[in-house]
């Protein structure tokens, strides 16, 4: 019921569902003008998520170690806290959910990857 081969289609959705995320979640910061550390936030969660994914995707293709994707995940999982913090401070519930979504679909990622190895 676990077998790798048919949940491994479930890794690039929930890739997908956490770059719209973020993606979207940048978009509304920078369209709205803000300043300070909501922004710089959304951009490092960002960058590290896409650091994240690039190394994720080498390492599936043996160029790079397996284990190199994990310091930027857990530096995106880290901005979004903050980020998420952050966004509810100021009122701005549409960015709380984006964010949201963004780390169930990072902590979904990695439960499955520990689901499936296991068995």
């Amino acid at each position: 019921m676990l077998d790798a081969r048919v949940w491994w289609p479930l890794f690039p959705l929930l890739l997908l569902v956490v770059i719209v995320c973020l993606t979207w979640a940048l978009v509304v910061v920078v369209r709205r003008g803000e300043q300070g550390k909501g922004r710089w936030l959304q951009i490092c969660a960002f960058v590290c998520y896409f650091l994240a994914a690039v190394s994720a995707i080498a390492s599936e293709r043996g160029l790079v170690s397996a284990h190199l994707h994990r310091p930027f995940s857990l530096l995106t999982q880290v901005c979004l806290i903050f980020a998420l913090v952050h966004h509810w401070k100021q009122g701005n519930r549409s960015l709380v959910r984006l964010n949201a979504a963004a780390w169930a679909g990072i902590l979904s990622d990695a439960a499955l990857h520990v689901l499936v190895v296991r068995h």
